[in-house]
């Protein structure tokens, strides 16, 4: 009996502010733009630098064999 009560209590608690989420807008903010702009940056050095030195080791490999 006490224990429906309790969790009657919880349910119908009203949320706080501090839990609500603010009402999102449909374009992404200008922080989110540039995170993207520099994610594709990173991926592309990333991308680049693994491409030079896979180059590089088999460059090595076939001097020395």
């Amino acid at each position: 009996m006490m224990y429906t009560q309790v969790v009657q209590r919880c349910w119908n608690k009203p949320e706080s502010p501090m839990n609500q989420k603010a009402p999102s807008d449909s374009r992404p903010s200008e922080l989110e733009a540039n995170n993207e702009k520099s994610l594709k940056f990173a991926r592309g050095k990333t991308t680049e630098y693994i491409r030079n030195a896979r180059q590089v080791h088999f460059q090595e490999r076939r001097m020395f064999f």
